[in-house]
């Protein structure tokens, strides 16, 4: 063969092998890319049945929810069957527990009895206007009617559209008293409040939950999304006690289908750059220095952490990934040991995998690292050795985020179990031949047994009392075979010490993740102190009622906004009417405050402002006249809203008697100024007996004067005034004593309080002057005026004045000094205090110094100090006595000043 086809076959050859070395790489790109789209569509379809499974049991879940709360309604129901059948419920009691129930349970419209000729006897709300007293049931009503006294359980109807346009269902419980029949207890359920009310908030945020009838229509929906824009849709058979109810579940849309295709385009992007740097490195292979540009380009450029480290573990080389990851310029690394960065918890590790590398062998680790700014990530290090050039090369990656994720996985894993294990309520799941196989904590704890003794155990279980095994066998039976009651059953069980337990059992079926039945779960409650403590309520409820019945003072309950009386004892009724309940207050004439008298408006009060007083006073009947005593104070109800409760306790003979001890009262303090001035009569007399005697001398010296033709005009005036000055002075006496023993209604006016004492201690004047006491009066100046009736004060400093004279006359001469002291006591009011030096009084004594008819002195009645204290109390004031610390004793009140009382008459 010539050279030249030897040549052309050698190049033909090189040309064959280059073309496979280039077209290789680009069918491992094609093959990488068509594999991670096909990883990435079974990663969505897992994603799409995990969506599925969530989606089943939440829903199996929130058709438990509602199952749980339509059962408590039917006990609710239940209980009101059985006290309509005792006869121990009446209209009002059941008008009480019914709304009380219906504002417990949103889903609720109406509760009503409807008697054995399918009349409706009793209806709730009382303002319902769908079940109306006395309405009849139509023949669609009576069928379920029927069905639930021949069946004697409850029963649930069809859903029938509302007036309102919505939809409703009924559930009719039968009343049976033995074997007769009186009716039934009916409940009506809004579909559409059953959807807003029955699953928590944020089942309706992740679902559009809908109930469909049994003809697929749908009756109601928690969300304004349209059927078909969910992505994932479950449902789940109501029945029972729905009664061909079916409740579906639709996911709402999570992320969008940009997101959902991102992955696929970000491979096809890779792999059309990956295969566009091939054509590119392809194209340059004949360049070398282009080629180690590309590989600098390619080094600086990548995500992960590149490097070059010496066998002594000093870098060499970084790429400028060490800055975005760590922070780190690749220039200040230079001649940094690695292990300088490495987490002193992770060094030990570290420095082992650095030995085995200068052993030669390559090492995949993980650490963590410090950035810049202190904190640290972690990183997957991948170190090939290259022994020959005594360096070598690594890769780090940042798992930072996968090992949160991680963490928090195991956090998530960690606290479902602890909330599993923590729950109060026993679960304990059994395979559909009855062998246990699962029990939790609670459980395990109810019956005093442990989890490895109970697992893989058939009947008859060691729970199982021996005096209730049949029972025990009949409810497990029942549970097999699917019949369990809806509302659970109660059952005794018996721990491992023998004690025995009340607990309830609510069945539902265990299913998997295919939708196949596996067997029975059940949630066990201990009901013994529920039980317990709710027979001690209903007596205490009793109790209640039965204090409130028996009290004279009448008790009403009113609510704030609509003046409706929620409640009235039997007190309220016997004087209101027995029909009160359910009337306004003003309807039926209650004495109550105008709105105006209220401290506050009852009707602006929420829940935060509670409790708080708004009145307390004396009120007349508009009808009766009688007076009653009216505390009202705002609290809040049973169902939650603002309520005016009012006690009302019949005053009148209380009135009547305070009016003529008030009466007699009055008379006794004209009697004591009639017995002070009887005293101070001869006092009096020799008093008026001066000015008298000086008026006839003046007279009969000027008529001497006159009859000897003497009298010179000046003489005779001079003579005329004086007698005309005694004259003035006696009347003046005279005057003083009338007004001070005349019967008079009190008048309180503004008076000078320095006037009042002028007068009185000119009274007293006359006998400290016989007994030789000196009487001091001590007044500030500019005292303001005081509100008060004068002669009524006056007594009372007469009365005091008079006391302390009394209690010094054995007193020596130099220590008979009357202190009367006027002063300011605060800001609204004046104190007036009369001191002596007298024998004082001791404790016992000042105890009961104010009790009528007590007395220190022999002739005394009792009545004058017990007169003044009422005179000051009164008048606003206090009349309190003191210790002088000089010896003797200090009586000392007060009085409102002017401006005070207006103040006060204005807030009034």
């Amino acid at each position: 063969m010539p050279d030249s086809d030897h040549t052309t076959l050698r190049a033909s050859s090189t040309s064959s092998s280059s073309q496979w070395y280039w077209t290789a790489p680009y069918v491992a790109v094609v093959v990488f890319a068509v594999s991670m789209l096909a990883l990435v569509w079974l990663l969505q379809t897992r994603e799409a049945e995990g969506e599925r499974n969530a989606a089943a049991r939440d829903v199996q879940w929130a058709e438990q929810t509602v199952r749980l709360h339509m059962q408590g309604t039917e006990e609710v129901l239940g209980q009101l069957a059985r006290d309509i059948a005792g006869g121990v419920l009446d209209a009002d009691t059941f008008q009480l527990r019914a709304n009380q129930h219906i504002a417990n349970n949103g889903e609720l419209v109406n509760i009503v009895w409807v008697g054995e000729d399918e009349s409706i006897r009793w209806s709730a709300p009382f303002d319902a206007t769908d079940w109306l007293v006395g309405d009849v049931l139509d023949p669609s009503q009576a069928v379920v009617f029927q069905r639930a006294r021949e069946v004697g359980r409850p029963v649930y109807g069809l859903p029938y559209p509302a007036a309102d346009g919505g939809w409703r269902l009924e559930v009719h419980v039968p009343i049976r008293n033995g074997r007769e029949s009186r009716g039934a207890v009916v409940a009506v359920y809004s579909v559409e409040r059953m959807v807003r009310y029955l699953v928590p908030g944020w089942f309706a945020e992740k679902y559009r939950l809908a109930l469909l009838d049994g003809q697929g229509r749908t009756l109601a929906v928690n969300s304004a999304l349209r059927e078909g824009e969910g992505r994932v849709a479950y449902e789940l058979p109501l029945d029972p006690p729905g009664n061909g109810l079916v409740l579906r579940a639709t996911v709402f849309h999570g992320a969008g289908g940009v997101s959902r295709l991102l992955p696929a385009g970000l491979i096809l992007g890779l792999s059309i750059i990956v295969l566009w740097s091939l054509w590119t490195l392809r194209s340059h292979v004949q360049r070398r220095v282009q080629v180690e540009k590309e590989r600098d380009r390619l080094f600086n450029l990548s995500l992960d952490l590149l490097c070059v480290v010496g066998l002594d573990g000093s870098f060499r080389r970084c790429n400028p990934a060490f800055e975005r990851v760590l922070g780190y310029r690749a220039e200040h690394l230079q001649g940094q040991a690695l292990l300088d960065l490495v987490h002193p918890e992770d060094a030990a590790a570290t420095l082992t995998q650095l030995r085995r590398l200068a052993a030669g062998e390559p090492v995949n680790f993980e650490n963590r690292c410090r950035c810049l700014d202190g904190s640290y990530k972690w990183l997957v290090w991948s170190i090939n050795p290259v022994s020959q050039e005594k360096l070598v090369y690594a890769v780090a990656h940042d798992i930072t985020g996968r090992k949160a994720a991680e963490e928090a996985l195991r956090a998530e894993s960690a606290f479902r179990k602890a909330m599993e294990e923590s729950v109060v309520t026993g679960l304990r799941a059994i395979d559909l031949t009855g062998r246990i196989i699962y029990v939790n904590a609670a459980f395990c704890r109810m019956v005093g047994l442990e989890e490895e003794e109970l697992m893989g155990m058939g009947p008859p279980f060691p729970y199982w009392p021996p005096e209730e095994r049949e029972a025990c066998e009949h409810n497990l039976a029942l549970t097999l075979a699917g019949r369990a009651p809806p509302s659970g059953f109660e059952m005794r069980i018996r721990r491992r010490n023998g004690e025995r337990v009340d607990a309830r059992f609510y069945l539902s079926p265990l299913i998997d993740l295919a939708g196949r039945q596996t067997g029975w779960m059940a949630s066990v409650t201990d009901i013994t102190e529920p039980k317990r403590i709710r027979a001690a309520l209903e007596a205490a409820h009793e109790r209640f009622e039965a204090v409130l019945d028996g009290l004279d003072a009448a008790v009403f309950v009113a609510d704030a906004r609509t003046d409706e009386i929620l409640f009235a004892n039997r007190a309220f009724k016997s004087i209101h009417g027995f029909d009160a309940v359910g009337r306004t207050v003003r309807g039926v004439a209650v004495p109550q405050p105008e709105r105006g008298d209220y401290r506050v408006d009852p009707r602006g009060l929420t829940v935060a402002d509670l409790p708080r007083e708004l009145f307390d006073g004396e009120l007349q009947h508009p009808l009766s006249g009688r007076w009653y005593h009216v505390r009202e104070q705002a609290t809040r109800w049973v169902d939650g809203r603002v309520v005016r409760m009012g006690i009302a306790t019949d005053i009148t003979d209380r009135k009547q008697t305070a009016e003529v001890s008030r009466q007699q009262e009055e008379r006794l303090q004209r009697t004591g100024r009639l017995i002070t001035m009887g005293e101070m009569a001869s006092t009096l007399a020799h008093e008026l007996n001066q000015p008298l005697s000086a008026i006839a001398n003046y007279c009969a010296g000027c008529v001497t004067r006159l009859q000897g033709g003497h009298g010179r005009p000046e003489e005779l005036l001079g003579a005329m005034q004086k007698a005309s000055f005694q004259a003035e002075r006696a009347g003046k006496i005279i005057r003083r004593i009338r007004e001070f023993v005349k019967k008079s209604e009190p008048r309180r006016s503004a008076v000078q309080i320095s006037e009042v004492l002028d007068d009185a201690l000119g009274f007293a004047e006359i006998d400290a002057r016989r007994m030789g006491i000196r009487i001091h009066a001590e007044l500030e100046p500019d005292l303001p005026p005081v509100y008060a009736d004068r002669i009524m004060i006056e007594q009372v400093v007469l009365n005091l004045v008079k006391n302390g004279m009394d209690a010094m006359a054995d007193a020596v001469a130099d220590e008979r000094v009357l202190t009367v002291r006027a002063r300011p006591y605060g800001a609204h009011a004046v104190e007036v205090a009369v001191i002596d030096r007298g024998h004082g009084i001791d404790e016992e004594d000042r105890l009961r110094l104010f009790t009528p008819f007590y007395t220190t002195k022999a002739e005394g009645m009792g009545m004058g100090l017990n007169i003044c204290r009422s005179i000051v109390e009164f008048h606003d004031g206090r009349l309190v006595v003191d210790a002088n610390p000089e010896g003797g004793t200090i009586f000392s009140f007060t009085l409102p000043t002017e401006a005070a009382s207006e103040r006060a008459a204005r807030r009034a």
